[in-house]
C-alpha cells in the first residue's frame, strides 16, 4: 500500500484521494518509510498447520519475508534490483540452501514493495500506470475498479467502495485475490485485521488462507544488512584421507 511521491496526484482518478483520505489521510501517509506485519497464516479448511510470518518493507526497494512451519524456515529478501531465499532446516538452522531469484520474480518483488507503502500513489515514478476502468458490484458494494500497472504481466486490480473510498478486494492478473477484513489503527492508519486470499497453489488446486495479524509496526528502522542476501554456505572441506600404517 511507499514511497511517498506526490507528482502524479492531479491525473489519478479522484477515488484515489478518497482511499487515502480514508486510510489516515496525506499527512500521515506521506510519512511511512517503513511497515512490519506479524501474524499467521492458516488454511481456510484448517487442514495444514498454521505458518508463522514477519514481513517487513523499508524504502525505497528493501522487502524481506520470514514463513516458519513445521517443515521449513523460509527466508525471501529484496534489496534493491537483487532478490533472493533462503531455506532453513527447522530442527537445524544451520542446514540451509539458498538461491537468487530471476528477474521476473524480482520484478513482483518491487512491485509488491512498492505497492505496500505507496497508498496508492505514484505509480507513474516507477514505470507504471493507472487505469479507471468503470463500476462494479462486489461483496454487495458499488466500486470503482482502478488498475495498476506495472508491466505487461503484472498488474493489481482494485475495487474501491465509491462512497467511502475502502478498498474491498484486490486481484491480481493470475486470478488471485485478497478480500481485507476487521479495522486496526496504528500510528495513524487503519490497517485490515485479516487478510482472506482465494487464488491457486502450484499443483494448480484452487487455495484458499487467511492472513491474522497480530501486530503491526510503521517507520522502525530496519538495518540494510536484514534485506541484503546472505553469504553463500561455505563449500565443505574434502575429508581427510585415513593415514596409512605404516610397515614394518
Amino acid at each position: 500500500m511507499l514511497l511517498a511521491l506526490g507528482a502524479s496526484a492531479a491525473e489519478e482518478p479522484p477515488i484515489i484521494a478518497k482511499a487515502r483520505e480514508f486510510l489516515g489521510g496525506e499527512e500521515v501517509l506521506s510519512r511511512v518509510r517503513s511497515l512490519r506485519f506479524i501474524g499467521t497464516v492458516n488454511s481456510f479448511s484448517g487442514s495444514a498447520p498454521p505458518v508463522s510470518l514477519v514481513l517487513t518493507y523499508q524504502r525505497p526497494f528493501q522487502q524481506r519475508l520470514v514463513s516458519t512451519s513445521p517443515a521449513a524456515v523460509e527466508v525471501t529478501g529484496l534489496d534493491g534490483e537483487v532478490g533472493w531465499r533462503r531455506i532453513h532446516e527447522p530442527r537445524d538452522l544451520k542446514k540451509w540452501r539458498d538461491e537468487a531469484l530471476d528477474a521476473d520474480q524480482v520484478a513482483r518483488l518491487r512491485a509488491g514493495t512498492f505497492e505496500s507503502l505507496a497508498f496508492f500513489r505514484g505509480i507513474d515514478s516507477v514505470g507504471g500506470r493507472l487505469e479507471s476502468t468503470g463500476t462494479a458490484r462486489v461483496s454487495g458494494v458499488t466500486c470503482e475498479r482502478v488498475v495498476f500497472h506495472h508491466s505487461e504481466t503484472i498488474r493489481f486490480i482494485r475495487y474501491f467502495d465509491r462512497e467511502t473510498g475502502r478498498l474491498v478486494k484486490t486481484e491480481t492478473e493470475n486470478g488471485s485475490s485478497v478480500v481485507e477484513e476487521g479495522e486496526q489503527r496504528v500510528a495513524g492508519i487503519r490497517f485490515p485485521q485479516r487478510l482472506v486470499s482465494s487464488g491457486r497453489g502450484p499443483d494448480g488446486k484452487p487455495s484458499r488462507f487467511i492472513v491474522e495479524f497480530t501486530q503491526i509496526q510503521v517507520n522502525e528502522d530496519f538495518p540494510a544488512a536484514q534485506f541484503a542476501r546472505p553469504t553463500p554456505a561455505p563449500t565443505p572441506a574434502p575429508a581427510a584421507a585415513p593415514a596409512t600404517p605404516a610397515k614394518r
